[in-house]
């Protein structure tokens, strides 16, 4: 394989710099390490999740890495081109052996905690390893990704086939999902369901000026996988507008924003406020008819529990993650069928105030359930309890990586 001449000049000494600071001291280095590389590129979700893992386990009952860093978390400008530089090499070298990262490699109880399947492709895997996994959206709905993102994921997946580590899943539709392309011969398979991050939630509320009256809600990036060109056009032909109800559509801006965005100017009663602030965020979550998010991917369903949390009804796609995440207690719709969702917006505007604050009260207590001290929990039995199936297991890390 071609690299050029001064990026491999780069990661032959941040290997050597990396072998240093990782090698394993057997009185003092901890038995787990935490692959925590997810954070350098990714601040959505995902990274929240990272980080409250790392600060429950760091440095009590384990290490951290970041990618070639050691413990370091790069901010900052210095995390944009350490990012740039992190998936130059998972583009050129893929899952090649060359400068592989092989801290622990030859001790067998030591366990390495990957928080995105990813990070696997430039690390040493062994069986006795965990991979964390949202989903299976790059293999499974691969219109919704670029070819390269599709292919990055693929190769990783496979090196996880090869050295069957033990798989965390955030909901049990994610897991469904990836069963059903790699079989279950796994050393575990567990679903660890995520949780209501509540500190946005719970505080003052403050009125957006642009929104007065009833109005729908969605809250996500501008993406094509939220779908919300399908919601729009159930809105627009539901006639909402002219019965004097908006639809509020926040969040950050992803691949594709354009086109959705430029679609949504084109809608009346649509408002796009841009940056909300908490205090806002509040109020629309506490003051709108539903919530709509007809989403064609979502590995957990974060968003309908969020609305869960203040008691604000979810009309989301049908079989998903979303209505796994709320048990059921939503309007599923399918999600590829406006006319349905317009139907579904139509029945949330008719509810009696009586049934609104009963359906509230189920979602709340649903969110109520989903803590960060049980997710942790969970996540603690699963590492630290001797008798969970996170034991180390005899086996050559060699077995993990590509033959041929």
């Amino acid at each position: 394989m071609n690299i050029p001449a001064e990026q491999s000049k780069f990661l032959l000494a941040a290997s050597r710099r990396q072998h240093v600071a990782m090698r394993p001291v057997p009185a003092a280095a901890p038995r787990l390490l935490f692959d925590n590389s997810l954070s350098i590129l990714n601040r959505t979700g995902a990274y929240h999740i990272a980080k409250d893992l790392c600060s429950e386990f760091v440095p009590q009952h384990a290490g951290v890495r970041y990618w070639r860093l050691g413990s370091v978390a790069p901010e900052g400008i210095a995390r944009k081109i350490i990012a740039r530089l992190m998936m130059l090499e998972i583009n050129w070298l893929k899952d090649s052996a060359t400068f592989l990262i092989r801290d622990g490699a030859t001790d067998e109880s030591f366990i390495r905690v990957f928080l995105d399947p990813l990070y696997v492709l430039r690390s040493a895997l062994a069986q006795t390893d965990v991979v964390l996994c949202h989903d299976v959206g790059p293999l499974t709905h691969r219109p919704l990704y670029d070819p390269r993102t599709t292919e990055s994921y693929r190769r990783a997946y496979e090196k996880i086939r090869r050295a069957k580590p033990g798989l965390v899943f955030v909901s049990d539709w994610s897991k469904s999902n990836f069963v059903s392309l790699y079989g279950s011969d796994f050393r575990f398979l567990r679903t660890i369901p995520l949780y209501v991050r509540t500190e946005l939630f719970d505080g003052l509320q403050e009125a957006l000026p642009a929104v007065d009256g009833p109005f729908f809600l969605t809250v996500g990036a501008f993406e094509a996988r939220k779908n919300q060109i399908t919601a729009l056009k159930a809105y627009r032909d539901g006639g909402f507008h002219e019965q004097g109800v908006k639809f509020v559509l926040c969040g950050p801006r992803g691949n594709g924003h354009e086109h959705i965005v430029e679609f949504a100017k084109s809608v009346p009663g649509v408002v796009l406020p841009g940056y909300v602030s908490d205090s806002q965020l509040r109020w629309l979550y506490g003051n709108a008819e539903a919530f709509i998010l007809p989403s064609l991917l979502e590995g957990f369903g974060m968003p309908a529990l969020e609305a869960a949390y203040m008691g604000l009804l979810p009309i989301v796609s049908k079989d998903s993650a979303l209505v796994e995440a709320v048990r059921g207690v939503c309007d599923e719709v399918p999600p590829d069928d406006a006319n349905a969702i317009g139907q579904a917006m139509r029945r949330v505007l008719s509810r009696r105030p009586e049934e609104k604050a009963e359906v509230g009260r189920l979602l709340q207590n649903v969110a109520a359930r989903a803590t960060k001290a049980r997710f942790l929990k969970r996540w603690h039995d699963l590492l630290l309890s001797p008798t969970q199936p996170s034991a180390p297991v005899a086996r050559s890390v060699a077995a993990a990586l590509p033959q041929g």
